[in-house]
């Protein structure tokens, strides 16, 4: 978990690692939600001495787990009381080893935040492309965003709520983010739709989301997913078109 104090690294060796291992449903590789797994996991530390490895290799290893210790402290102390220090700890690297990746929190910050949708929207259009009908994209793409943020509560919170709190190019990339939504509602079968009328329509899911992240538990997210698609449907193709997600059983 964030906040676990490893011993720091020497030369290009690790910290030893920690017990708080990924869980057995944790997506391994570049489709893993950062936060997702932990920092300190036995499979990702580097022996001291030769562990044949290549600087490059070595510097990879050091920038996810400091990405994954950055979600998993920002998510559990909120980005006010981040430290570096407790970043570095979570990962078991040095200080050093930090500001050779990144120039600061937010700089960390933005490549968590940046990684993780870009994993999302993959996968929202890999299921919005799967399904029959335009509205059956809208209601899969859905599913699997509220399924993989109610998975990875860490980085739900560090993407919905502590986002709040980072600064201008952070909350920027959340604006720019939004914006890629937009193209799940270009879809020959729909007549043109304003930009402005999309935006107000992934803005009311986001906030939805945001609401249920500040005042519940991501594991209840996949419950909106009746109501978020009809709310995203109902403007576009009407209430009787839209009327049938309403009785979809999220579980």
């Amino acid at each position: 978990m964030a906040g676990k104090t490893g011993t720091p690294e020497t030369g290009c060796a690790d910290a030893p690692p920690g017990p708080d291992a990924p869980g057995p449903d944790a997506p391994p590789g570049p489709d893993a939600l950062p936060g997702s797994r932990s920092a300190l996991d036995p499979g990702r530390a580097i022996k001291p001495g030769r562990h044949g490895l290549s600087p490059e290799t070595v510097a990879g290893i050091q920038r996810e787990r400091l990405i994954d210790a950055f979600v998993h402290v920002v998510s559990e102390r909120g980005f006010a009381h981040t430290t570096i220090s407790g970043v570095t700890e979570g990962a078991g690297v040095t200080k050093k080893t930090f500001y050779a990746h990144f120039s600061d929190l937010d700089a960390c910050f933005l490549a968590a935040y940046q990684r993780g949708m870009d994993i999302l929207l993959r996968r929202m259009t890999e299921a919005h492309e799967a399904a029959p009908s335009w509205p059956d994209g809208i209601h899969a793409g859905l599913r699997t965003l509220l399924a993989a943020l109610a998975r990875e509560p860490r980085f739900a919170r560090a993407s919905l709520v502590e986002v709040n709190a980072a600064g201008p190019q952070v909350r920027q990339a959340r604006i720019d983010n939004l914006a890629r939504f937009r193209t799940f509602f270009a879809d020959p079968s729909l007549a043109p739709v304003p930009i402005s009328v999309v935006d107000a329509i992934v803005g009311g899911i986001y906030s939805a989301i945001h609401v249920q992240m500040e005042t519940g538990e991501a594991e209840e997210l996949p419950s909106l997913l009746p109501s978020l698609t009809y709310f995203a449907l109902l403007p576009l193709v009407g209430r009787e078109a839209a009327s049938p997600y309403l009785a979809d059983d999220p579980g």
